[in-house]
């Protein structure tokens, strides 16, 4: 039975820009210092490994490619030392981790999340079902297997989705569907209003992401719902932007926009300009019932005899092969990447071995500098 009560974590924070070493390092200190604080769970930005490419948005195609090369040099493989230390950081904390991370698997990226479970499994991984706009230069859709938000957890039916699919209706209307309790908005860093540049919509600037489509996810769904979000900083908009190019000098616009919402859709905590760490939050999945109640879009309030969603979770081969029987042979993603294998045995790791992962989705470089928010 899942514990109703709990803190929580978002990070708002700079990413360590084209060194995974770096960026893994910052990871672990930030659960860490979740763990210590008596979090159980810490939530990630999109792609906070190893950092979202928003210079795609302000540049031409071969001006990106000098920076796509390293970009994907430092992307994370699922199967990986690098994800197993995550993993292990998330086990020695006895905490829950969304991780937005850059995944790279064969010669595809993808704008990925994984969500670890206290013993270091990897019980959801999932992935951007489709990269918006620009974003189609760097990374892959994401395939049946790899879609689903929701996963039942110890601290509830907790759900993750990367940017603009925060916006999609049908996405929304799918993890209703799963009963979610609590939501992780993950967002990329990009620029405030005040950038605006017409014709380019105010749908496409960081106000529209924390102000209006967040709160409208907690209140449509009536669930907890958290949006960590990456920051700038005059050294970050150096190394994101191309040689030849000048960098911007002012970050301010890029920063400030994390956000945690209640299930009504009231704001719970917003952080200054200035603020980089770990904003808290203390979660009462009780809070949404009331919500619920009045709304529930998955059931009284809703009209399935008129109006339904149809999904479709299978994997589409791109190679079809015929398995021993004369059917046709059929894999998972998460068995491809090694998920069903232990995180490492009892002697290597100095605790007790780990369940399987890869379980059936349900429905500093140096210290953080910063923490917003209560205390249980």
């Amino acid at each position: 039975m899942a514990i109703t009560k709990y803190k929580a974590a978002a990070v708002t924070s700079e990413p360590g820009w084209f060194d995974l070493e770096a960026s893994v390092q910052k990871t672990i200190n930030f659960i860490n210092e979740a763990g210590q604080a008596g979090c159980k769970l810490v939530a990630f930005p999109e792609v906070w490994i190893p950092g979202y490419p928003y210079w795609m948005w302000k540049i031409n195609y071969l001006q990106s490619l000098p920076m796509l090369k390293k970009y994907r040099e430092s992307s994370l493989p699922v199967d990986s030392e690098e994800m197993r230390r995550i993993r292990r950081a998330a086990r020695d904390n006895q905490i829950y981790v969304s991780l937005g991370f850059s995944e790279i698997d064969h010669a595809t990226l993808y704008l990925a999340q994984a969500l670890i479970d206290p013993e270091g499994n990897i019980i959801n991984l999932r992935r951007k079902i489709k990269p918006t706009h620009v974003e189609k230069l760097v990374y892959g859709d994401g395939a049946g297997d790899t879609f689903l938000s929701v996963t039942e957890t110890g601290i509830g039916r907790l759900g993750q989705l990367n940017c603009w699919e925060n916006m999609n209706p049908f996405l929304k209307a799918l993890n209703v569907s799963a009963g979610e309790q609590i939501h992780i908005a993950a967002w990329p860093v990009y620029p405030g209003i005040e950038r605006q540049v017409a014709p380019d919509p105010a749908t496409n600037y960081a106000d529209c992401a924390s102000d209006l489509v967040t709160p409208a996810y907690a209140y449509e769904t009536g669930t907890w719902t958290l949006a960590p979000f990456q920051r700038l900083s005059v050294e970050g908009l150096r190394k994101t932007t191309p040689e030849g190019v000048e960098p911007e000098t002012d970050p301010t616009p890029y920063n400030g926009h994390a956000r945690i919402y209640r299930p009504d859709g009231s704001l719970y905590a917003k952080p200054d300009k200035d603020f980089d760490g770990l904003m808290f939050v203390d979660v009462d999945l009780d809070e949404t019932h009331l919500t619920k109640v009045i709304a529930d879009f998955a059931g009284h309030y809703m009209r399935p005899d008129l109006i339904r969603l149809l999904v479709d979770t299978r994997r589409k081969e791109l190679v079809t092969e015929a398995d021993p029987q004369g059917g046709i042979a059929t894999y998972s993603t998460a068995h491809r990447l090694g998920l069903d294998r232990p995180l490492d045995d009892k002697k290597e790791a100095g605790s007790e071995p780990v369940g399987v992962a890869g379980r059936r989705n349900q429905s500093q470089q140096g210290s953080s500098q910063g923490r917003l928010g209560g205390d249980l």
